[in-house]
């Protein structure tokens, strides 16, 4: 948006009453800048959609008249869900691409890190499977962020394409899946509320497919990447180190490596993001419980 002073402030002003209308809220919120449309407009959006979803999987629990509810709806789900036991390879890597790719998430003065209650495999019927993804090029696992709210969408139906084209980060490709190699990245998504500690992170592969295009800014025209469906990379101000890398299995790339500074710290994002637009190219893998815990604090075990 080029205007600025007033009229800047007008057209924000007219964004949010028509925000407002749409998405009715007892104390409206007022867009400034486009980073506030992004996190208050497009993924409250996305979080509606996401919940409304899950009420109708969900629907009464109290008032049904079968014998085990609870399965009902886990069939209805239509995603396999199984743990995988600790002292698995696929627990051991997942765990080491974790600890290895994660940053603190600081939350106003207080730094949170995390610790792994569970990891999960899952088998969205939604997603392709696991022999087309393995006829596919360029193939990486990378972490993608969640709130609670829109798990059960993603499991259900697979992911969706981003809402909207905003030039901010999450929305700066377009209508397109997003992924990251550091864990750091989508565990600020996984972070729900100090009073509610726990959260989930999402392991998937996804395509890149044969050309992979690089960019150190939002794209101008993200159209014509919607419509070609050609794999972004967007480069961020830190980069896990590729002397780390390796090759899981089905010829599969992990990005696992320490973070470090990159070339590119005039990035307005701070880690590398994946685009994909083909959600034909994506199957959700793993599904990551964690716990996020204030990184310095002591626990007072005396007893009153």
């Amino acid at each position: 948006m080029k205007e600025t002073g007033q009229k800047a402030e007008a057209v924000w002003s007219d964004y949010s009453q028509r925000c407002s209308t749409l998405l009715h809220s007892t104390r409206p919120f007022v867009f400034r800048d486009y980073q506030d449309l992004a996190d208050h407009g497009a993924a409250a959006f996305e979080t509606i959609r996401d919940i409304n979803m899950a009420s109708r999987l969900v629907g009464d629990m109290f008032g049904s008249t079968l014998d085990d509810p609870l399965s009902d709806r886990y069939k209805k789900l239509g995603c396999s869900v199984s743990a995988l036991e600790k002292d698995s390879d696929d627990y051991k890597m997942i765990v080491k691409y974790l600890d290895t790719t994660y940053e603190p998430v600081r939350v106003g003065d207080i730094d949170y890190g995390v610790s792994v209650e569970n990891i999960f495999s899952v088998e969205p019927s939604a997603c392709p499977s696991l022999d087309e993804i393995k006829k596919l090029p360029n193939k990486v696992l990378l972490w993608c962020g969640t709130r609670s709210s829109n798990l059960l969408r993603h499991l259900q139906k697979g992911f969706l394409p981003s809402v909207c084209s905003l030039p901010v980060p999450g929305y700066m490709f377009g209508k397109a899946i997003v992924c990251s190699d550091a864990a750091a990245e989508a565990a600020r998504y996984g972070f729900t509320s100090v009073e509610r500690p726990e959260g989930f992170l999402v392991l998937a592969v996804a395509s890149l497919g044969d050309q992979i295009i690089e960019v150190k800014s939002p794209p101008e025209d993200t159209k014509s990447l919607e419509e070609k469906k050609r794999g972004v990379k967007g480069l961020g101000k830190k980069k896990t180190d590729e002397s780390e890398h390796f090759i899981w299995k089905d010829d599969i790339k992990v990005p696992c490596g320490r973070l470090i500074p990159s070339e590119h710290r005039d990035s307005p994002l701070e880690y590398n993001e994946y685009a994909v637009y083909d959600p034909k190219q994506t199957r959700i893998r793993f599904l990551v419980e964690v716990k996020y815990e204030e990184m310095g604090a002591e626990l007072d075990t005396t007893e009153p």
